[in-house]
């Protein structure tokens, strides 16, 4: 069994998640596990990613989103700041690394705000 000290007190930590607030913010698919092939809901093929936050006072924060593959303008996004080309195989891998501004929005879901990725725009 693993022991592990933690550097921060827990009693100090809130248990509720505050949504980030809407913006763009410059942000990384870090490595392989921020960028899962599952299902959605509906049993289509989708792609879970985790948006690290690179810079400014949310640096290090995670915006998470999920990429139906039958929603083809999302793709398109993910594909375009990837380099990914139209015919060629989409391989998961591909999207390790790579930086956007992530355009984030709020919504509601079940009574509770939520960030949602609205846009994906290439970096300068």
């Amino acid at each position: 069994m693993a022991k592990v000290t933690l550097d921060y007190d827990v009693s100090e930590v809130s248990s509720q998640f505050e949504p980030l607030p809407a913006g763009q913010y410059l942000a990384e698919i870090v490595n392989p596990d921020d960028c899962q092939l599952t299902e959605s809901q509906n049993g289509k093929a989708m792609i879970k990613i985790a948006w690290t936050i690179k810079e400014g006072e949310y640096e290090g924060r995670k915006i998470f989103d999920n990429v139906v593959l039958s929603v083809d303008w999302k793709v398109k996004q993910y594909c375009d700041i990837a380099g990914i080309e139209s015919g060629s195989e989409l391989d998961t891998e591909d999207f390790i690394g790579m930086e956007a501004i992530v355009e984030v929005v709020q919504r509601e879901y079940q009574g509770e705000m939520r960030n949602n990725v609205k846009t994906l725009l290439q970096t300068s």
